[in-house]
């Protein structure tokens, strides 16, 4: 049977805004590169430069940053467990401080890279030596069958989750709105040319 995964995403332009100085201070920290790349992989908590919003979409990350927010519903659906095992999960503070009930912060323990053809962009950062990689073309994405972690969930370096057909099914049925889903067929090889940057 052909394996198919999903990557579901935020298809709003609605993202959640990451506190200035919240974000500078991670830099500092060098628990964040300049370049966006999360250097020290643990639980890192998120503070926003403004209120939860409904319109945020349940899958979503803090502008700014790399930095992953699923909303409790998603979170239920994936269960937590399942997020526990492929992500470090932190809390969401709004513009006053008060954490959030409605979000959890999620930092990848591996990502995934979604892949893309021969105009994909690809170079190593040279500050941190994270892979800088943006699939192209955008309706041709793919997943290569060996980065493929678990069956289940894992997380994509585009700041979504990628799912099997399964669970893409129930979230589907579960009437959860604002998520984007792009499937994603498993090829044997990458045809971007850039095998040599994911060795």
């Amino acid at each position: 049977m052909e394996k198919i995964f999903y990557q579901i995403s935020d298809p709003t332009q609605n993202v959640p805004e990451g506190d200035d100085n919240w974000i500078e201070q991670l830099k500092q920290e060098k628990i964040v590169c300049e370049c966006g790349s999360i250097i020290k992989h643990t639980a890192i908590d998120v503070f926003l430069s403004e209120k939860i919003k409904k319109s945020f979409a349940p899958i979503t990350y803090a502008r700014g940053t790399f930095i992953g927010m699923l909303r409790e519903d998603i979170v239920a659906l994936l269960g937590l467990q399942n997020i526990e095992n492929v992500y470090f999960v932190g809390k969401v503070y709004d513009e006053n401080k008060s954490v959030s009930k409605e979000y959890v912060s999620v930092v990848p323990k591996v990502s995934t890279f979604v892949r893309g053809g021969k105009e994909s962009t690809c170079k190593i950062c040279d500050k941190c030596g994270a892979v800088l990689y943006f699939p192209l073309p955008l309706n041709s994405w793919y997943v290569v069958d060996k980065s493929i972690p678990n069956p289940t969930l894992f997380p994509s370096a585009l700041t979504g989750v990628i799912v099997n057909d399964e669970i893409c099914e129930q979230i589907k049925k579960s009437g959860i709105k604002r998520i984007g889903y792009e499937k994603l067929p498993v090829l044997k090889e990458a045809i971007d040319g850039c095998n040599n940057y994911f060795e």
